[in-house]
């Protein structure tokens, strides 16, 4: 499980120049923002219920026949994680893993045995899960299919018998857990960070939907100013995300006050200094250091990076809006 995530993530700073890094963090955000709000639509909006089942999911994954050169031959049951093991991967106190962990097995999407938990295989067939799972992969395909749009660096593409979509799944939880490991040390909830990172989203689309704007502000050295940036409401970000109105409001004007988000005339954005803040930077230089080892993980499983819409599941899915 330490190869999903590690629990200490201020110790693995890495200040490596990565070309395109900016351009690279804002196309990741959006990905992990349609895994956030996908998880939370699919465990009646509870972020972190939904962040926990994925990551017992894709720990459970790895000796089953949903993870690829990795199926079990013998038939045998999907791997199983201890919430011991989960507390110190996620940073979270065991009690609260242990009272998510219960709550997810009554939900019977989880079992617990003598290993630990697992999500058994008949989860994977329930409506609800499937079209998450299929959802969370096409998202990976289309953030491949954006790098591969403004020109960022992907790998090459490997002939592999065969690709197996889930193979593409497992990249998309483990980009979003290396979100988690790199990033949620600075806030404090993980609320708190996938607002912030619907709030980027938002805030960002400019420079997204002009490419050459893309282009310019595409590194870590170039700051985009203010004025590129679009302000977005509160309200709108907590329907984008279903989450309640009310504990957005709340923890939106926390974080204003701590300086992490400023209001403007047409809703919030993130502060500057927070943008630029070093220790921020470094750990978004070195999570997308990272993603890139996941992406070069998926190419050898057949992924193939110079035709990714080939590998749609449902089709090419809009980003989410904020209306």
């Amino acid at each position: 499980m330490q190869d999903l995530i590690r629990a200490n993530p201020a110790t693995d700073r890495n200040p490596a120049v990565v070309p395109g890094g900016r351009l690279m963090v804002r196309l990741v955000a959006e990905m992990q923002l349609s895994l956030i709000a996908g998880g939370m639509r699919a465990l009646n909006g509870d972020l972190d219920r939904a962040v926990v089942f994925m990551v017992v999911a894709r720990a459970s994954e790895l000796l089953s026949p949903h993870g690829v050169g990795h199926a079990h031959q013998d038939g045998g049951s999907a791997k199983a994680i201890s919430i011991n093991a989960l507390a110190a991967s996620l940073g979270r106190p065991f009690e609260t893993m242990r009272r998510h962990i219960h709550a997810l097995c009554a939900m019977g999407l989880c079992i617990r045995g003598p290993a630990g938990v697992s999500v058994p295989e008949a989860v994977h067939t329930r409506p609800e899960i499937v079209a998450l799972f299929r959802s969370n992969h096409d998202a990976v395909v289309r953030m491949a299919e954006d790098f591969a749009r403004f020109g960022l660096s992907l790998p090459e593409t490997r002939r592999h018998p065969g690709y197996d979509w889930h193979s593409g799944l497992a990249a998309a939880h483990d980009v979003l857990l290396t979100g988690i490991e790199f990033h949620s040390h600075r806030f404090q909830s993980w609320t708190d960070m996938a607002l912030i990172n619907a709030i980027l989203c938002a805030n960002a689309r400019p420079l997204l939907e002009d490419r050459d704007l893309a282009t310019i502000y595409a590194d870590f050295e170039v700051t985009p100013p203010e004025s590129l940036w679009r302000p977005v409401s509160t309200g709108a970000i907590a329907r984008a995300l279903g989450l309640a109105a009310s504990t957005a409001h709340r923890r939106v004007s926390a974080m204003v006050d701590a300086g992490l988000l400023v209001r403007r005339a047409r809703g919030v954005m993130l502060a500057p200094a927070a943008l630029a803040h070093p220790a921020a930077m470094d750990d978004s230089r070195t999570a997308m250091l990272h993603t890139r080892q996941i992406l070069i993980r998926l190419a050898a499983g057949g992924f193939r990076f110079d035709q990714p819409d080939a590998h749609y599941l449902d089709g090419r899915a809009p980003l989410l809006q904020f209306g």
